[in-house]
C-alpha cells in the first residue's frame, strides 16, 4: 500500500512540475504586412500617407485564461515602444494550456491617476523621457503617436491619447506557442489600423481624450491586435 501511495504521489508531483510554465507575451510590431520601422511610409484606410517617429503605449490588466476557464489577473504594466522588440516574461504559472489573453491599452483607472514618483525608476509607470504622464488630473498618456505626413513627409502630426473614459480591455483567443516549459503568447500589432478613419494632415495635433485620440484608442481595442496564426 505504501508503495502505491508513493507512486501516486510521485506521479502527481511529476504532473505538477510538468505544468509549470514560463509565460511570455510577444508583440510583433507591424505596419500593414511589413515589419514596423520608424520613418517608414504607411497608408491608412483613408489613403492618407504617414510615417511614425514615436510610438509608445501602455498595456495593463493582463488576465490569462487557461485549462478549462481558470483565470489569473496580473499586476504587470508594460510600456511598449514599437521600435524595440517586445517579449516580456509574465511569470511562471501552473498552466498546461493557454486559452486567451485579456488586456487593456493604457493604464487602468485604479492606477492611472496616481503619482508616477511612487514607482521605482525601472518600472513602466515611473517618470519617462519623453514623458508618458500628462498630469495628476488626466494621468498617463495611454498612447503617444508622432510622425510626419504630406507629399514629402515633412509635415508633423501628433496624437497623445489619454483619459479613463477611453480605457477598455479586449480578449484575444490563442493557445500560444509552447516549447518545453515555455509558452509564448504571440500577437501581431498592425499600427496602420490604429489610424483608421483619422485624417492625417498638418492640422492633426491632438493631445486629449476626444476626437482622434478617442478614435485611436477605440481602434486599439478592436482592430490593431490579432493572434499570430498557429
Amino acid at each position: 500500500m505504501k508503495k502505491i501511495q508513493l507512486l501516486l504521489a510521485f506521479a502527481f508531483s511529476a504532473l505538477t512540475i510538468q505544468a509549470q510554465q514560463d509565460i511570455y507575451l510577444q508583440i510583433n510590431h507591424k505596419l500593414g504586412s511589413a515589419n514596423f520601422a520608424y520613418n517608414q511610409t504607411a497608408t491608412n484606410n483613408l489613403s492618407n500617407s504617414f510615417n511614425l517617429q514615436r510610438l509608445e503605449y501602455y498595456i495593463s490588466e493582463i488576465t490569462l485564461k487557461y485549462d478549462g476557464g481558470q483565470d489569473t489577473t496580473l499586476s504587470t504594466y508594460i510600456l511598449v515602444n514599437a521600435s524595440i522588440p517586445t517579449n516580456v516574461l509574465l511569470g511562471n504559472f501552473n498552466i498546461t494550456n493557454i486559452e486567451s489573453i485579456t488586456f487593456g491599452t493604457g493604464v487602468d483607472a485604479a492606477v492611472n491617476n496616481g503619482d508616477p514618483d511612487q514607482w521605482p525608476m525601472s518600472h513602466a509607470l515611473a517618470p519617462k523621457s519623453p514623458s508618458m504622464h500628462w498630469g495628476w488630473a488626466a494621468g498617463y498618456r495611454f498612447a503617444a503617436f508622432e510622425g510626419m505626413t504630406g507629399a514629402s513627409m515633412t509635415t508633423g502630426w501628433q496624437i497623445h491619447a489619454l483619459g479613463n473614459r477611453n480605457y477598455n480591455t479586449q480578449v484575444i483567443s490563442t493557445p500560444g506557442f509552447t516549447s518545453g516549459t515555455s509558452t509564448t503568447i504571440e500577437l501581431n500589432a498592425d499600427y496602420t489600423q490604429a489610424m483608421n478613419g483619422i485624417t492625417i494632415n498638418g492640422n492633426l495635433f491632438n493631445h486629449g481624450e476626444t476626437g482622434e485620440a478617442a478614435m485611436l484608442l477605440n481602434s486599439f481595442n478592436t482592430s490593431v491586435f490579432s493572434a499570430r496564426a498557429v
